[in-house]
């Protein structure tokens, strides 16, 4: 007897999955309580947050410099899919 089941991520793609959705919320939190600010005033905050994240995680300067390089190719990815390249099509 089977029964069908909808597939779930699990292990790393689940945790990922779960990062990016408690992200979503909190950037979703701070553009509620911080609206008129400067987005880079905002941005600057959030490396300084992120910088006392990090420092509590890592336990070495090369275990820092691994997150903060997940970081920089998280942003470079978000970056790549909010500024997609001109289609070549719009050049002709």
């Amino acid at each position: 007897m089977s029964t069908s089941k909808t597939s779930k991520p699990t292990g790393a793609k689940a945790r990922q999955t779960r990062d990016l959705s408690r992200a979503e919320v909190i950037a979703k939190k701070l553009a509620e309580v911080a609206p008129d600010d400067d987005p880079a005033v905002v941005a600057g905050a959030i490396v300084i947050f992120a910088t006392e994240n990090i420092q509590r995680s890592a336990k070495t300067l090369p275990d820092a410099r691994g997150y903060l390089t997940g970081m920089r190719d998280a942003i470079d990815g978000l970056l790549a899919n909010a500024f997609p390249p001109p289609d070549k099509a719009d050049d002709k």
